[in-house]
């Protein structure tokens, strides 16, 4: 199995979770993440495989003795560990109250998934596996944790049934109102450089409003436009 560097790691789910409104991080790993008024502690690690000859479907992650956990156990903040399968874009969550219990309880603290589990999930879908001493697992598609995180503590309920997403309707802009961007393209408009103006908002919301056309930013920019010369 490939791995990311840690840094490329927390990056892969830093850009996930941006497209959340609400959403900040600290530094480090483990850290800490807001999502509106919300905290979790969350530990990212890269799964690899845990060469066992008679289980050669078995992945794990392994959590070393740290004092960065010893400040988390004593926090009344959920703490979640994500594996992450680079091979399949596939995310690993065990139960946040279980996994809690087991920190720093020796130098190394192994958690297990599957990888037929990793390869066969579907993009929107919440599948449940278990292990061999029944402990459930949750797996899911990177793309998944903008959802996980709205119902990660019903998933590990014990009459939990696997989920689906619905996919999020794109939210389409009917105005421009970021004073940033207005104050780009507003003196763009006045000098009558339209397209310009066009190319500058299109750029500016590119990554939060993917599903918008250069012909749906023409029509918001010549709006303000006419706007601005009546």
């Amino acid at each position: 199995m490939r791995k990311l560097f840690a840094k490329d790691l927390k990056i892969k789910f830093i850009e996930t979770l941006n497209e959340l409104d609400e959403f900040s991080y600290e530094e480090g790993n483990p850290f800490l993440i807001k999502i509106g008024t919300d905290k979790y502690f969350v530990f990212l690690k890269n799964l690899s495989p845990a060469y066992f000859k008679n289980s050669p479907d078995v992945t794990r992650v392994q959590l070393p003795y740290s004092e960065h956990f010893s400040k988390i156990f004593k926090a009344d903040i959920p703490f979640i560990i994500l594996g992450y399968d680079v091979d399949t874009d596939t995310v690993v969550a065990w139960n946040p109250t279980k996994v809690k219990e087991r920190l720093n309880a020796k130098s190394n603290v192994s958690l297990y998934s599957r990888s037929s589990l990793q390869e066969n999930v579907k993009d929107d879908e919440f599948r449940f596996g278990y292990l061999s001493n029944g402990e459930r697992i949750i797996v899911f598609k990177r793309e998944n944790l903008t959802n996980f995180f709205d119902i990660v503590f019903d998933l590990f309920k014990e009459n939990a049934e696997p989920k689906t997403t619905e996919p999020k309707q794109p939210v389409t802009l009917t105005e421009i109102s970021d004073k940033e961007l207005l104050q780009i393209i507003k003196p763009l408009l006045k000098k009558n450089k339209v397209l310009q103006a066009v190319e500058e908002t299109s750029k500016y919301y590119e990554n939060k409003h993917k599903n918008m056309t250069f012909r749906d930013w023409h029509k918001l920019v010549s709006n303000l436009y006419r706007k601005m010369n009546t």
